[in-house]
């Protein structure tokens, strides 16, 4: 069948309430569309034409020809044909639904050109285990006796960045120091312990999330610090489905592309305030600054997965950096050809084996001159691809995946990787769940609906149910809330004797979304509060029984318990999380040995106060018990503990 191009014309005309004198009935009744197909140009300029501004939910749906005039059109034999039905797949290309906006990974992040260009030594390629184990606290050493005089700060008027981009105005590691008059902002983190942080130099946005009472609200609130951003009342949360922004309500929020938390400002007391020093050319100058902005920020989410050990980004960054500085210094070389050693000093972890391998694949070696130099055909990249190769947030990651490393180390696991049995539920420890690339992995998974998280427990970086706890449960009634009560008890009792699921689907959901609900109310709460905290005595009584016979119960000396509060390289995060939990338990152990004076066996009592010591020590022993037992042979002995190991064996 020829289609005839008369109606190819008149198909997609649509006519809105179009007034009788703009068409005539005559014409188009002969079969004259030429009028119909003209075009129809509106000029907003116009004085006689009135524009109404509707809302997007006001707007009536467009109809298709109908009524009296279709009827007419009929008469044409050309559309007795028409059996296509297109009117019904119009519709299939309507959208019925209201559209929810996504408010992840819009805003663009700017760096300064120290953080760009990963400028040494802010940016290690490896950090060493006193870095690791004090992550971004690093210590500070006085001398005795020596006086300290503070400088006159620098002044720097506001023409010198204005209209300027980010990486003109902080092109160089001193315009970052705060030794100048440039107004700054001061955060304190709420966490002890924040799975990922920026390093020098790395932007951050303060963004102000208001969401709309309704789509009339036409009200944009102006916050002296940060950038507002409108929500509409159907758009996403920018906090995912673990914090809302309530209609008419505005959330400031920390926002990079690593984390998102919301912030909370609090006024700095007139005793507070903040002192600079400024070390270069083998000399230190101190500087002393007015506190103008304070912030509390609240639980990091994580946006990124942090890359777990030996994965594959760990190994493309290592191959990227690698080829970023190599292009760097053959850059600076007139022969345009590097030797190893020129590469091994910026990377004193790895061998001239590791570093060659690594050459090879994107260098050519030169025997004669026993030099490296590009490839034939390709050549040097510039500044601006060279950059692109690895960005800063990649080195964040990595350097919080090293923490996570040394912290299993510091605990006794050699073991990094993820254990799960043949039903896929985690076997893992509570320090390899706390892990950086386990628990952003977990918390990500559960925004996406793909898991569901614990949020109350030992993985709580609060410890009093203000924030959540990113340890993975099972989504097959592995979530507990807190106050369960009798009838849901006896109602998974009853489910249960029936030969059905122990659990409900939809109340576990509620129950899990009132407990997400809870904690972000706990902690809006708790941390917008002026009121101070008051002092708590870390070294109190447990007042707690344990069962396990070698520990030692009672309260621990002050003169003990110290070691365990402290904060410096000696001690990590996963060993003062430990100390936490056991900082009432010690080992005592008790052996029979020769007296080498006497010749005759003495009983001598070692008691062991390190939980890293306890922990390998017990791990040991129940290793040897296991290879010296016979399964066939064991019988219950009345003790909890060992009747519970051997029934595990």
């Amino acid at each position: 069948m020829t289609e005839d191009p008369q109606r190819r014309r008149l198909e997609p005309m649509y006519l809105d309430e179009m007034p009788d004198s703009w068409i005539d009935e005559e014409a188009v009744y002969e079969g004259n569309l030429s009028m119909l197909a003209s075009k129809v140009v509106l000029d907003l300029n116009d004085p006689h034409l009135l524009v109404d501004v509707r809302q997007p939910d006001q707007i009536r749906r467009t109809r298709r020809i109908g009524g009296e005039f279709k009827r007419r059109l009929n008469k044409d034999i050309t559309h007795k044909y028409n059996i296509s039905n297109d009117e019904a797949y119009d519709l299939l290309k309507e959208n019925h639904q209201n559209r929810v906006r996504s408010t992840i990974g819009q805003l663009n992040i700017e760096h300064t050109m120290p953080a760009l260009r990963m400028q040494s030594p802010y940016y290690k390629t490896k950090l060493s285990v006193k870095e690791a184990r004090a992550f971004h606290r690093p210590n500070m050493h006085f001398t005795t006796g020596h006086e300290i005089r503070f400088d006159k700060i620098k002044s720097r008027k506001r023409r010198t960045w204005k209209g300027k981009e980010i990486q003109e105005i902080f092109a160089s590691t001193k315009d970052v120091s705060l030794s100048d008059g440039s107004t700054f902002v001061l955060l304190e983190y709420s966490e002890e312990y924040p799975t990922v942080l920026s390093n020098f130099g790395m932007g951050s946005r303060l963004i102000n999330y208001y969401r709309r009472k309704s789509p009339e609200d036409e009200s944009r609130p102006k916050i002296e610090v940060g950038e507002t951003h409108v929500l509409m009342p159907q758009d996403r949360s920018p906090f995912w489905n673990f914090g809302t922004v309530d209609p008419g309500e505005t959330v400031p929020t920390l926002y990079n592309k690593m984390v998102r938390a919301p912030i909370f400002r609090h006024e700095p007391k007139n005793t507070d305030f903040l002192v600079v020093r400024s070390s270069y050319d083998n000399a230190s100058r101190y500087y002393m600054r007015n506190i103008p902005y304070l912030f509390v920020v609240g639980q990091l989410f994580p946006v990124t997965e942090v890359p777990g050990p030996h994965s594959r980004k760990v190994t493309t960054a290592a191959k990227n950096r690698l080829k970023m500085i190599a292009y760097r210094v053959i850059k600076q070389k007139e022969q345009k050809a590097i030797a190893v050693r020129d590469i091994s000093k910026h990377f004193p972890e790895n061998n001239d084996m590791q570093n060659r391998q690594k050459m090879k694949e994107f260098m050519h070696y030169q025997k004669n001159s026993g030099l490296w130099e590009i490839r034939p055909g390709e050549g040097v990249m510039d500044e601006r691809q060279i950059r692109s190769m690895v960005k800063p947030e990649d080195i964040c990651l990595l350097e919080a995946m090293q923490v996570g490393v040394r912290n299993l180390e510091d605990s006794g696991y050699s073991k990094t990787v993820e254990d799960t049995d043949d039903d896929g539920k985690d076997i893992m420890s509570l320090e390899q769940q706390l892990t950086p690339w386990v628990s952003t992995k977990n918390f990500i998974n559960a925004t996406q609906g793909k898991a569901m998280l614990q949020l109350h427990g030992e993985g709580d970086p609060s410890g009093r149910g203000e924030a959540f706890s990113f340890v993975r449960t099972s989504m097959k009634g592995g979530f507990k809330d807190v106050g369960e009560s009798i009838d849901e008890k006896m109602d998974k009792q009853r489910l249960k004797e029936l030969g059905g699921h122990s659990y409900n689907v939809a109340r576990q959901q509620k129950q899990y979304e009132e407990a997400i609900d809870r904690i972000w109310r706990a902690q809006f709460k708790s941390l917008s509060s002026t009121e101070e905290p008051q002092d708590v005595d870390m070294d109190g009584d447990n007042g707690g029984d344990d069962d396990d016979d070698l520990f030692e119960e009672g309260r621990t000396p002050r003169s003990e318990s110290t070691w365990m509060h402290r904060d410096d390289e000696t001690t990590s995060q996963f060993s003062r999380m430990s100390a936490k939990t056991q900082s009432r338990k010690v080992l005592r152990i008790t052996r029979k040995v020769i007296n080498k004076d006497t010749g005759e066996p003495e009983t001598v009592v070692e008691v062991v106060r390190d939980p890293t010591v306890i922990r390998q020590y017990l791990q040991r022993r129940r290793e040897i018990d296991a290879e010296r037992t016979q399964v066939e042979t064991l019988q219950p002995t009345g003790n909890p503990e060992e009747d519970r190991l051997s029934r595990r064996r």
